[in-house]
């Protein structure tokens, strides 16, 4: 069973850094990719984790958390659990339809971690316009199944909505004292006789100041 747990919001979106053109990039247009200070992000954020014995890796599949994922995963020789049960808040304000993502397919030829046999526990629907009643309990619902059927530490690499909705899950009645939701913020939980208490955020790891956005 799983003792303790990191959550990690993926690294700075390019359409931050890069508010003019950067649709002009996109191949789909509501799958925003990293900047290369969130690249940097991720790839500082995979170092720190070197030595905080990680044993499974669990990431949404929108590219930006793909892109942090792996930058990890390489660093720990880890594979890719996608879980859409972490995904991106479907709400219609943000998304007129339901993105478009990559297939399992073309996320296994960008991304060489990404565990192919790995089945996500939750399938979200579009659109999603209760916080607290779905993406909650999506969130909590994939959140319960990993702990219960892996073992040792994980990451979850998830965006502002369901990394701050696993930090709820996780001290129910939704607790979030202490969380940090910035870009590559990494918050750290750690279950004590059968309870999940908050062992620390940093952001330390980062050579730059980051970002909630």
């Amino acid at each position: 069973m799983v003792n303790e747990v990191f959550i990690l919001r993926h690294g700075i979106r390019l359409d931050i850094d890069d508010k003019a053109y950067f649709r002009h990039y996109l191949k789909r247009k509501d799958d925003v990719p990293l900047s290369s200070r969130g690249i940097i992000q991720a790839e500082e954020t995979g170092e720190f984790l070197k030595d905080q014995h990680v044993t499974h890796i669990f990431s949404s599949p929108f590219f930006r958390t793909l892109q942090t994922a792996q930058a990890v995963a390489s660093k720990l020789n880890l594979p890719i659990n996608v879980e859409y049960g972490f995904m991106e808040m479907l709400n219609p304000n943000w998304f007129p339809a339901d993105p478009e993502l990559l297939t399992k397919k073309e996320a296994l030829s960008v991304f060489p971690n990404i565990n192919p046999d790995y089945e996500s526990f939750v399938q979200p629907e579009y659109p999603e316009t209760d916080y607290e009643g779905v993406v909650l309990h999506r969130v909590k619902k994939a959140l319960d199944e990993i702990i219960l059927r892996y073992d040792g530490t994980i990451l979850i690499v998830g965006h502002g909505a369901s990394t701050e909705s696993a930090a709820k899950a996780l001290m129910l009645p939704g607790s979030l004292e202490g969380f940090d939701g910035k870009m590559c913020a990494l918050n750290k939980y750690v279950r004590e006789n059968g309870k999940w208490t908050f062992a620390y955020c940093t952001t330390d790891h980062l050579s730059a100041e980051s970002i909630l956005n």
